[in-house]
């Protein structure tokens, strides 16, 4: 009893770090835009505009604090030292991670998850409050980094060296998922925080899970641009094709790369 307590306080306490930091940032901005005398209106679209920018601002706090504890982990043992890692590596994770994620949007969007949640409604209008370029650099970037220092640098690592590798992934995805608060993404990302975890603990480097992620995340918020200006379906199509393609290559690659 006492190793779980001790497993669940040393996975736990990055992830409220983390919520710490966004929560504070949230409140400052709170107090500012009250003192300003905006209208109570005026305030909720000031927040869903930079909702974004917020949380990801947090998350490179949050990734400062990360890397150390990072790094203290792997001078107390607790991270297998790195494989060597080729430039295919990196190649396959883009094209994989861009793949999977149109995977699993396909999923959710066949098992019309999304209609029975409300919140995630709320949550795209937060990522298309603002221009695309903002959008990726946050989502697509800086979110991503923090993210996978958390879940695959820290808790994964801290429960494997635990128990063993099949509770890490388990464990680690699914709270990836809880994570993120809504029914929807969190069925996409528990999904992904699998394919995260297993080439992590495959490459043994956390590049290559936030190569992924970051893959993941650009592709679909510009494929979700796309969609909205083209009503062309021939174009959907190739590109769902091609990333399906991407998809079955990449995990082919981890899978049968040698450790």
């Amino acid at each position: 009893m006492k190793k779980f307590f001790y497993t669940l306080w040393i996975s736990l306490y990055p992830i409220l770090i983390y919520t710490f930091i966004q929560v504070v940032l949230a409140m400052v901005m709170a107090v500012f835009v009250v003192a300003a005398g905006v209208s109570q209106r005026s305030m909720t679209e000031i927040f869903t505009k930079n909702a974004l920018p917020i949380i990801a601002v947090s998350a490179a706090l949050a990734s400062v604090f990360m890397i150390l504890f990072f790094n203290l982990d792997y001078n107390k043992g607790r991270i297998e030292r790195r494989e060597n890692i080729k430039a295919l590596d990196f190649v396959m994770a883009v094209l994989g991670g861009a793949g999977i994620a149109v995977v699993l949007n396909i999923i959710v969007s066949i098992t019309n998850v999304s209609g029975l949640d409300n919140s995630f409604t709320e949550v795209s209008k937060i990522f298309n409050a603002g221009p695309a370029f903002v959008t990726i650099l946050c989502a697509g970037v800086i979110i991503p980094i923090a993210e996978e220092l958390i879940f695959r640098g820290l808790v994964f690592n801290r429960i494997k060296v635990q128990y063993n590798f099949i509770s890490a992934l388990l464990i680690s995805s699914i709270v990836f998922g809880i994570f993120h608060g809504n029914l929807v993404q969190g069925i996409y990302a528990t999904l992904l925080g699998f394919c995260l975890s297993y080439t992590y603990n495959k490459t043994k480097s956390i590049l290559i899970p936030i190569s992924i992620h970051f893959s993941a995340n650009t592709f679909v918020i510009i494929l979700g641009k796309l969609t909205e200006n083209s009503d062309s379906h021939v174009i959907l199509a190739i590109i769902i094709i091609v990333s399906l393609i991407f998809a079955v290559m990449g995990i082919i690659y981890f899978v049968k790369r040698k450790v």
